[in-house]
């Protein structure tokens, strides 16, 4: 996946949603839900993806979804 055009928090968030989409077989909806159910593994396992979460906005959020989707 390229992600040149996102911002450096922006590419952390994407890497990690996109390897979620992934492990959920390219389902978006199960993958923001998974993301949504598991607040407590991101702040304890991955504080680096919690925090740059924590730091977009909604408009930087769907920018990042939008070029994880843009090849389908």
């Amino acid at each position: 996946m390229n992600f040149k055009n996102l911002t450096s928090e922006e590419r952390i968030v994407a890497n990690f949603i996109n390897e979620a989409f992934e492990e959920r077989n390219q389902n978006m909806i199960s993958t923001i839900v998974w993301i949504n159910n598991h607040t407590n593994y991101l702040v304890n396992q991955r504080p680096d993806v919690h925090r740059a979460m924590n730091n977009l906005t909604n408009r930087q959020f769907n920018h990042v979804i939008s070029e994880i989707l843009l090849p389908f």
